[in-house]
């Protein structure tokens, strides 16, 4: 439809405080109008309402960081011991195979989840050469997919062409330190100094990794790449993953989405400020995999940090409000009263701005897409943030992406 007012007792914006009984008048798939409802009401008198009633209407969340392609993986994992024996289990169990309806009955059941989660932008990590792609971009859903590099497929990723339009666009996305060589992440960050399309990568997610990184003995080399017939390569010495990746050629000004990002030095996260970079935290896997904790109390200060799920190789399961409820409860620790508030951020507008589309999404402002969800939470708290952090699945009423209605209890 082409307009359609959307009325609801509380909104949340994010990027503002809180708002009663306010209306939106959305048009070709945008927030147009912001106001009191019976102010929208006159303006617009031959526009159909719908009146959401009591509950909160806020952005849809961001889920940042996510491996769709990879559900099918889950049933085949058993225990492991940490990071580096997760890895070994994930590399041979891709070593014996899929099927691509095993990929895509992964992707189209991933996509469910996000949906039925209150998920309305994705970033997908796709790895079996676009399987993924003409599913998400059917989806309905506003999609960053990322092609993910390593030296193995080197050869076969196109470092240059990138879709965008619509809600689809393409980036890519160099695995990580020890699965790209030096000349790789050089080769990606100049295809990005061409083109100014944001990149990606896992970054700071291990003990391991900050040990390859120094150059000192890691269960990475030990352990992982004698499992790929991979053997150690020359690269540079650094303290943290973080300076490994400046070394690397990570220039000022590079428009950079690093994921995981535990293992951060103090000092390093005013440069993070500084450069503008996006940080995906992704805490339920992190917990799992038994990595650690990211250093939460330091990245309260900036504005690109978001959230996302991982994938089902490294998590209980898709479902984003449980993700936003258990960093809710890490930051509990440290923020005390905000943290509930810098949570619900993380979902929307900080994820948003992790991926670079703030502009876009993220938020609820005149001019924005209306990419929008609408909870009516059971468990209700007097602080609109708390609401939407108790809130599951079952809440959730109401979804639209761009102005197009994906999931809806009232039509």
């Amino acid at each position: 439809m082409d307009k359609l007012i959307l009325s609801a007792r509380t909104v949340l914006p994010v990027s503002s405080k809180p708002l009663k009984n306010v209306s939106l008048l959305v048009a070709g798939g945008k927030i147009r109008e912001i106001g009191k409802t019976d102010i929208i009401r006159r303006r617009n008198k031959s526009v159909k309402e719908l009146d959401l009633g009591e509950g909160i209407l806020l952005p849809g969340f961001v889920n940042a960081h996510t491996h769709l392609e990879l559900g099918w993986i889950k049933e085949r994992l058993g225990n492991f011991d940490g990071f580096t024996g997760w890895l070994e289990q994930i590399v041979k169990t891709k070593r014996d195979g899929v099927s691509e309806n095993s990929l895509t009955k992964s992707v189209r059941e991933g996509i469910d989840a996000l949906i039925g989660t209150g998920v309305t932008t994705v970033g997908e990590i796709s790895s079996y050469g676009g399987v993924d792609k003409p599913i998400l971009k059917n989806s309905g859903l506003r999609t960053v997919l990322y092609r993910e590099i390593m030296d193995s497929n080197e050869n076969e990723v196109d470092f240059y062409t990138l879709e965008s339009g619509g809600l689809f666009q393409e980036r890519l996305f160099p695995h990580a330190p020890y699965s790209c060589g030096p000349r790789l992440i050089k080769k990606a960050l100049d295809s990005h100094d061409r083109n100014g399309v944001p990149l990606g990568i896992h970054l700071a997610e291990s003990t391991d990794e900050v040990r390859f990184v120094r150059g000192e003995e890691n269960g990475i080399e030990k352990k992982v790449f004698p499992l790929i017939n991979k053997t150690p390569f020359e690269r540079p010495v650094a303290e943290t993953p973080y300076a490994y990746l400046k070394k690397s050629g990570l220039a000022p000004g590079a428009k950079i989405t690093l994921v995981h990002m535990v293992h951060v030095g103090e000092e390093e996260t005013g440069e993070l400020r500084d450069r503008d970079i996006g940080i995906v935290l992704c805490p339920r896997s992190n917990f799992l995999l038994q990595v650690g904790e990211p250093p939460l109390k330091q990245y309260a200060g900036l504005e690109r940090v978001g959230l996302g799920t991982d994938g089902l190789s490294s998590n209980y399961n898709l479902d984003f409000f449980e993700e936003i409820r258990f960093l809710h409860l890490l930051m509990s620790r440290s923020l005390t009263e905000e943290a509930a508030r810098r949570a619900v951020h993380c979902a929307t507008l900080g994820g948003a701005g992790a991926l670079y589309m703030e502009e876009e999404t993220g938020s609820i402002e005149a001019g924005k897409e209306a990419d929008l969800i609408f909870l009516k939470p059971k468990n209700k708290s007097k602080d609109p943030y708390l609401s939407v952090i108790s809130s599951t699945s079952q809440d959730l009423r109401f979804l639209m992406v761009r102005g197009n209605i994906l999931f809806s209890d009232y039509m």
